[in-house]
């Protein structure tokens, strides 16, 4: 089995390997669920390798959160983008609700900065190119400048617009619609029928 890690690791397949073991641990089971004897069994490797190769639990968690928010940034810069301000934030909030609904596991990790190295490097450029369109069309609703990442502002208007899809891509993994909604899927129903109107009640043309 070393000697097994070792020809992986040597082609660089070791590492990707723990990733998606994790990756899938967490769509099964979540993240409460997850461990790193888990991902080794799971990857087929020896109990130790995860915390030799990522330095603990933290730190493969945040390697499967950074893969998370790269396909996060995928999914929404393949949307339609209008140029006009109001349809390309509900566009884009549409599209991390869905995100969240069709990943509940791993956008809550996602979210644990607890769980991950919030501070590590290539998490901070991942979690911010995963919502450039985001935030570049919340700052075109509001009349203001593009976000960047190495001058970090506050600006209220663009807090709470991701508070705004950040809430509700909660609201719809918790499982609240089932509360509006009786039907076999209310999420979905949610999604389809009833987001679009919450979002053009939120920011409308």
């Amino acid at each position: 089995m070393v000697d097994q890690e070792r020809e992986k690791y040597h082609h660089g397949d070791l590492k990707t390997a723990l990733i998606e073991a994790s990756e899938g641990i967490i769509r099964e089971e979540g993240v409460e669920g997850f461990t790193l004897r888990k991902a080794a069994k799971a990857a087929g490797v020896s109990p130790g390798a995860p915390s030799h190769h990522f330095n603990g639990t933290k730190g493969l968690l945040t390697a499967v959160a950074i893969r998370v928010f790269k396909r996060l940034e995928t999914k929404l810069n393949a949307l339609p983008f209008s140029g006009i301000a109001a349809q390309d934030i509900r566009t884009q909030a549409l599209g991390y609700v869905t995100f969240a609904a069709h990943n509940p596991g791993l956008f809550r990790l996602i979210c644990r900065v607890d769980l991950i190295d919030f501070k590590d490097p290539d998490f901070i450029q991942a979690s911010f190119d995963a919502l450039t369109r985001y935030a570049k069309a919340a700052a075109a609703y509001f009349g203001q400048e593009p976000p960047d990442l190495h001058r970090r502002v506050f600006r209220p208007h663009m807090a709470s617009a991701m508070a705004t899809a950040h809430g509700l891509a909660h609201m719809v993994i918790e499982g609240r619609p089932a509360v509006l909604l009786d039907t076999p899927d209310p999420v979905g129903t949610f999604i389809e029928t009833m987001l679009p109107s919450v979002l053009l009640a939120t920011w409308p043309d």
